[in-house]
């Protein structure tokens, strides 16, 4: 279990670091709040991970769940912003889809990379 432990802490502060050097901004979230994805969804992500370490999930589980939680605040992230850039800023309910989503990704890339290093012998 100290392993998982350290994998996840490992996970966090690599997507903390990522949200601090801009990533989720150049990918499309708003400027305003590009870091503050990373704290929230990085904290989201390893009470994900740790509620998955409970269960005691197998790590391809644990990426599968990852990588479709990617894929899905991603396309959620994108949407939002569309159409929220589509409204003049005048949809509310887009610009929030657009910044949960980002939060979605960050904790879903939590799951994936505590996986990995986990994973990894």
């Amino acid at each position: 279990m100290g392993r998982q432990v350290l994998a996840l802490a490992g996970a966090v502060l690599i997507v903390y670091a990522l949200a601090r050097l801009g990533l989720p901004e150049r990918l499309g979230a708003h400027p305003f709040w590009a870091v503050k994805i990373g704290w929230i969804g990085g904290a989201i992500g390893a009470g994900l991970v740790l509620a998955l370490l409970l269960v005691r999930t197998k790590i391809t589980l644990r990426l599968i769940i990852g990588a479709i939680g990617v894929a899905a605040g991603f396309a959620v992230a994108k949407i939002g912003a569309a159409r929220f850039a589509a409204s003049y800023a005048e949809d509310a309910l887009a610009g929030r889809f657009w910044f949960i989503g980002w939060i979605c990704v960050a904790a879903a890339l939590v799951i994936v990379l505590q996986a990995l290093a986990a994973g990894r012998r």
